[in-house]
């Protein structure tokens, strides 16, 4: 779980060049073909060459006013700059300012191109209403002093054993019926701590308004303008914005307000006791319900901004929930998908789960602060700091095509065939042996007579030309087995539909280590799924299964890799609503078993939204972004297919001693099959390298999940140790 910070995560956004890291195609390398009318009026408007290229591979996409011949247009943002480019992205139209564009502080004498500033800047936006000086967080007088408790204990004191590594800044804003920035760009060292811990017994009042906080937020934000630190806020709230009250609709009429009458009044006490009645308006019962419609408008509004001024590919936006599970945080889930890098986290009242939160947000942080500092010493001192390369093949997000078994696709304009021991090589990872072994083709009923009738018959595999989906460190396309008869012109697709993935970076493609991880860890899942099912002795409903994955080697024909080898991961197509169940954190899903929006199976379990590996980018699906304190791991009550995921990381850890813990449980459910899940993280709690790649957390991940894991009905049935 990356709670506060999966916004710090190296995301990924709408654009047809992809995003990712600082680690991607150069901005110079970005297509720019420029015509008269595009050049003159940027001269006019002092814009360069340079700042339309940053538009494309980081701003904001929108489609724009189509050209006098119909043809479609698109619309770029970025940095205070609008860039009109034909339907290629490629052509330069026209360019203008925005009206409120940030203006960028002069360089300092000597200085170079860039600006100066980096490391990062934190702004934290903290809820003051009345309603934070609630005594309902255990171990607190407040909810107020468990919020600053943590951000001195969680947050800054982690930073002072990082030294001078990367420099960072922290700004904090206290969110009332106004805002007031109490804290303005500090060092995290030990007076900050000691003065976050003097705030755990400030008077929170009134109203939570979000618009004049994020305006606050905007404007500290300005000076970081022509600077490359990397901007983070993090808004923390414990229920839906105040905002409304003091909005009037469009008829004039503060519908939010009292209308005067006093329901303590013993003059009219024949018209009943309790709260105050609002004003009505005349023309429109419907008014109240627009105005809390245009404050989550204004809200989100408010933070494309941030990412249109200072740019989306550096401003980082975390939204969280510290309160009630039952209060309304629409407005903080719209805000966090405003933009490519964010996230939304609902953590309950629970103490444990805020301090996961700042803690990850921590490591995040430092990771973050080392990697600017040896990139800075790589570009000042002469030396080089490792990047990765963005594939240049990567196009435009795909459609997904309709095929079943047996249909004939051919080779060359959708899909790309490959057939034959020549050109395609099948191989499966064996956890016992630890290494790659080859496996079989799937043959279908018709097939063993084919064999027999057209020895010329091969087998071979077929994926689409385009991607359909991209993730952090992969893009991934439909796939299909098939036999053919004519040398791979044609084939006949043969067993169930699959997806494909490869790297996103051409660095990856020609390593033969980088797919060895997931079937490694997806293997060593299986095999406790396995016991499980055996201890657990449940119905079908209550199955926990991995997906096989396979690793298939094309001859390429060097079109995509420099050996011209190319290995490709395979693994089943998922049919349903993707889900996520915990993370590898200690994140857990909040709901119950409910019905989902789509999908062959409907049915689905409470979901929590992760962006480790992005597979709501992979598989087009919606994760229901949902966070509890515990979880679905309820302590009491009958035991049920919903307490399955938590139960099952539970058992991985007591099954192999404490050595091991598998989570970030993800996939699909439906009550025939159980549980299909597929790309898990597995903590190794044992010293030494880890093995599970870069989502094994060790030891810190296995604390982190017994952070936040309660016990359930399945737990106690399997005699499962409590911690």
């Amino acid at each position: 779980m990356k709670h506060v910070v999966d916004f710090l995560a190296y995301g990924l956004s709408g654009l047809s060049l992809g995003r990712g890291a600082a680690s991607e195609l150069s901005t110079s390398a970005v297509s720019l073909v420029s015509h008269a009318h595009g050049r003159q009026r940027r001269e006019e408007r002092g814009i360069d060459k340079r700042q339309l290229q940053e538009a494309v591979k980081y701003g904001r996409k929108e489609r724009a006013n189509p050209g006098r011949d119909g043809k479609t247009r698109w619309r770029y943002t970025h940095k205070g700059i609008v860039y009109i480019t034909d339907e290629s992205s490629r052509h330069e139209i026209t360019s203008w300012k925005l009206a409120d564009a940030l203006e960028e502080p002069p360089l300092p004498l000597g200085a170079g191109g860039g600006g100066g500033g980096g490391g990062s800047h934190v702004v934290v936006i903290v809820d003051h209403s009345g309603s934070m000086r609630k005594d309902d967080v255990p171990g607190y007088n407040s909810r107020t002093a468990a919020v600053y408790d943590c951000l001195a204990r969680d947050l800054v004191e982690p930073q002072l054993r990082v030294g001078g590594v990367g420099k960072m800044e922290v700004s904090l804003i206290e969110m009332s019926d106004d805002a007031t920035v109490v804290l303005e760009r500090a060092a995290p060292n030990a007076d900050l701590v000691s003065w976050l811990r003097g705030r755990m017994t400030a008077r929170a009042r009134s109203h939570g308004n979000y618009l004049p906080a994020l305006d606050a937020a905007l404007d500290l934000l300005a000076a970081d303008a022509g600077r490359t630190a990397q901007l983070f806020v993090v808004l923390l709230s414990d229920g839906a914005p105040s905002d409304h009250t003091e909005m009037c609709c469009s008829h004039g009429y503060y519908v939010w307000q009292p209308d005067g009458y006093d329901p303590y009044n013993p003059q009219m006490q024949h018209r009943g006791r309790g709260k105050q009645r609002l004003q009505q308006c005349p023309e429109s019962r419907g008014c109240r319900s627009l105005i809390h419609a245009k404050v989550q408008e204004d809200c989100v509004s408010r933070v494309k901004r941030l990412g249109d001024l200072l740019g989306r590919d550096r401003v980082f936006m975390g939204t969280v929930a510290f309160g009630p599970p039952d209060e309304n945080y629409t407005v903080l889930q719209g805000m966090a998908q405003a933009l490519p890098r964010s996230s939304f986290q609902k953590l309950g009242l629970s103490a444990a789960c805020l301090r996961t939160a700042f803690t990850s947000l921590t490591s995040s942080l430092t990771t973050l602060r080392t990697e600017v500092a040896a990139s800075a010493a790589g570009r000042g001192g002469g030396g080089s700091s490792p990047s990765l390369t963005l594939r240049a093949d990567i196009a435009e997000k795909a459609e997904r095509q309709s095929y079943e078994e047996r249909d004939v696709i051919a080779d060359g304009l959708v899909w790309e065939l490959y057939c034959g021991p020549k050109f395609v090589r099948k191989r499966r990872y064996d956890a016992r042996e630890r290494k790659f072994v080859d496996a079989p083709f799937t043959s279908s009923d018709p097939v063993p007579a084919w064999e027999q009738k057209y020895p010329r018959m091969q087998k071979g595999i077929a994926h689409a030309m385009n991607a359909f989906g991209e993730g952090a460190e992969r893009v991934v396309y439909q796939c299909t087995e098939l036999v053919t008869f004519d040398g791979g012109v044609t084939g006949y697709c043969v067993g169930p539909r699959l997806v494909a993935k490869t790297s996103r970076y051409t660095q990856h493609l020609d390593d033969k280590e980088f797919h060895l991880d997931f079937c490694r860890t997806q293997g060593e899942a299986e095999e406790l799924a396995q016991l499980f099912n055996r201890r657990l002795a449940g119905g079908p409903d209550w199955q926990v299964h991995f997906l096989p994955c396979f690793v298939y080697t094309i001859r390429d024909g060097m079109r995509y890799s420099k050996s011209g080898v190319l290995d490709i991961l395979v693994e089943q197509e998922l049919e349903g609503k993707f889900t996520k169940w915990n993370n590898n954190a200690g994140g857990v899903a909040s709901g119950s078993l409910g019905v989902g929006a789509r999908g062959k199976n409907d049915t689905q379990l409470g979901a929590i939204v992760e962006d480790d590996e992005d597979y709501d980018s992979e598989y087009g699906s919606e994760y229901d972004s949902e966070y509890g304190g515990g979880g679905v791991g309820h302590a009491s009550g009958p035991a049920s297919a919903e307490h399955v995921p938590q139960c099952f990381s539970h058992f991985t850890y007591c099954a192999t001693d404490g050595k091991k813990l598998v989570c970030d449980l993800q996939g699909v459910w439906n009550p025939v099959d159980g549980f299909t899940l597929t790309d898990p993280a597995i903590h190794h709690n044992t010293p030494g390298r880890k093995r599970g790649g870069a989502t094994d957390k060790g030891a810190t991940g296995v604390q982190s999940f017994f952070a936040t894991h309660v016990c359930n009905p399945l737990c106690r049935r399997l005699g499962l140790s409590c911690f």
